[in-house]
């Protein structure tokens, strides 16, 4: 070996960078950095395949031999890692090579693609606005429902620029895109979620598109961050909830109007019932007759409906914000406030649930009020009220409810007894719709106690 090549060699054994030497297909250098990178004590006298993966090797071996002048070739090695590598062939006819160990940087590139591909298919098939803006709220990226699925379907600017398709929206802010007051505010929130890096979450908004229609969205943004956890831009979502938001709000007129009228029914009627069932009294005193005490009755039916009607209703607006409640503390609470002579309370919870006290009160008083007035002739009935998994039950140990009446038990009107309004367990279907749960009967409660047995689900527990 001459001296100038022993020299060179001295120098490339302490290169950062894996270098190789082939001559006739065999390895005649390589320094510590190739070692290093092959996990071998020694290569000199190896084949270059002994390197590299089986089905790369005959790949390989024919690119290098076809190496005129320079050659790039990657391959796997029999470990699995992936190595680049640039080739030049000597004067003397050797091959030097220099070879990276890339792996890392190939699973990052097959990560992007990936991630890439799941955000394409997030942007063309979800059907909401979604879009990616740079810190001065230019569009970077934006999902195909920007512009909805109707090739007809455009966003014209306050300058009259129709924008047909998704690309045509790339670069541009939304002041080259909406109503000038519309795209104030949306910027303006961008510049808020940037600056706070605090996400905006559901705002809704009412706007009036080029066409002079009200539309109603609900938007969420958050902040978007580089590699280096710099705030870039931002990502938002927008939803189009026009119908339901309006739905909604007719819902809530009607709800309103529903109970203005509910109101002048218990306040408006009961006045002049009050007045009627006076007379009735003053005329039982001097007449006696038993279409009086008919007519009292039918008075007295009247106001008990009157009553029970104005509780259905208001009983049936949701639970917006429910408190923790102990399940016994109320049932206690709610037996006492029943006549319940010579009936027995056994309360076998101890759970914490999700609910409106007073609404649960009134649950359990006509679950209760119903065990007693269906159950034995003097009142002497016995309410249980136990755990279910996923809420409680209410049993007692009367008569039950008739095979043929439990499908309709539940219904406004519907009672096993004469003379009953049929509201009782009408109001607590609807207590219970207003807090999410479900109402129903059960033939096998933890509590047998033979009577009937009404189960709540869908309760919500507080974590003891």
């Amino acid at each position: 070996m001459s001296r100038g090549r022993r020299r060179a060699e001295r120098v490339l054994e302490h290169s950062p960078t894996a270098q190789i030497r082939l001559n006739d297909g065999q390895i005649e250098y390589a320094n510590r950095a190739a070692r290093e990178l092959f996990e071998r004590s020694d290569l000199v006298g190896e084949p270059l395949g002994v390197a590299v993966d089986p089905p790369d090797r005959e790949r390989v071996r024919t690119a290098l031999d076809d190496c005129v002048d320079r050659a790039s070739l990657s391959f796997r090695t029999p470990d699995g890692r992936r190595i680049d590598s640039e080739w030049r062939r000597t004067d003397r006819g050797a091959l030097v090579g220099s070879l990276r160990d890339v792996t890392d940087r190939h699973e990052r590139r097959a990560d992007l693609e990936r991630d890439s591909a799941i955000l394409d298919s997030l942007l063309a098939g979800l059907p909401m606005s979604i879009y990616v803006k740079d810190r001065r709220s230019r569009h970077v990226r934006v999902s195909d429902d920007m512009l909805c699925t109707n090739p007809e379907s455009t966003i014209t600017g306050p300058a009259g620029k129709a924008h047909h398709h998704t690309a045509d929206i790339v670069g541009k802010s939304d002041f080259d895109l909406y109503d000038p007051a519309f795209a104030a505010a949306a910027v303006a929130e961008d510049r808020v979620v940037m600056a706070t890096e605090e996400s905006m979450i559901d705002e809704l908004a009412e706007s009036t598109t080029n066409l002079g229609e009200t539309i109603i969205t609900r938007t969420s943004k958050v902040p978007r961050y580089d590699a280096e956890g710099n705030v870039v831009g931002i990502v938002g979502v927008t939803r189009d909830v026009t119908e339901r938001e309006q739905t909604r709000r007719d819902l809530e007129r009607q709800n309103d109007r529903l109970e203005a009228f509910t109101e002048v029914l218990a306040h408006d009627l009961r006045n002049p019932l009050e007045v009627a069932r006076g007379n009735v009294d003053l005329l039982a005193e001097s007449v006696d007759h038993a279409a009086v005490g008919a007519i009292g009755r039918s008075l007295d039916r009247m106001s008990e409906l009157i009553g029970e009607i104005h509780s259905f209703v208001l009983e049936g607006r949701t639970v917006d914000d429910p408190n923790a409640v102990a399940l016994a503390s109320v049932a206690h609470r709610a037996w006492d406030s029943v006549a319940t002579d010579g009936a027995t309370l056994d309360v076998r919870t101890t759970r914490t649930i999700r609910a409106d006290p007073d609404r649960l009160v009134r649950l359990l008083e006509n679950l209760y009020r119903n065990a007693i007035e269906h159950g034995t002739t003097d009142g002497s009935v016995t309410v249980a009220v136990a755990d279910l998994p996923d809420g409680f039950v209410v049993v007692d140990d009367g008569p039950g409810i008739p095979a043929g009446e439990r499908d309709r038990v539940f219904e406004r009107g519907v009672s096993t007894r004469s003379g009953n309004t049929g509201f009782g367990l009408a109001i607590v279907e609807t207590i219970a719709s207003a807090h999410g749960w479900s109402v129903g009967l059960t033939a096998d409660p933890p509590v047998e106690l033979g009577g009937a047995a009404v189960t709540i689900t869908g309760v919500v527990r507080v974590e003891d």
